[in-house]
């Protein structure tokens, strides 16, 4: 798991980036930029914060039954998976020294 403070940067040192341009910049988050998509949270993510995200990498996704995340990226579980995602963000800047 790897862990975002935006505000706009995320723990990257690059100011220039959101959180969604390092995500997709990383290929180990790939997993999560498609669900981020199927979510349809990017714009939410690339607003206006502070937020941090605790964000699983493909490794963690690959814990998840298959089959079950399938399912999550669905159209028709869009809800679902927003509500899965969203539970890893939270408002404001959190240091790693403070987790």
């Amino acid at each position: 798991m790897a862990f975002f403070a935006f505000a706009p940067n995320a723990t990257a040192q690059n100011n220039d980036k959101n959180i969604v341009d390092i995500a997709v910049s990383v290929d180990d988050f790939s997993t999560l930029v498609t669900a981020l998509k199927a979510a349809d949270l990017v714009s939410a993510l690339q607003g206006e914060g502070p937020f941090t995200v605790f964000a699983p990498v493909n490794a963690g996704f690959a814990k998840i039954d298959a089959n079950a995340l399938n399912s999550l990226l669905q159209p028709q579980n869009k809800a679902e998976l927003a509500a899965v995602l969203t539970y890893h963000v939270v408002a404001g800047k959190i240091a790693a020294a403070d987790v």
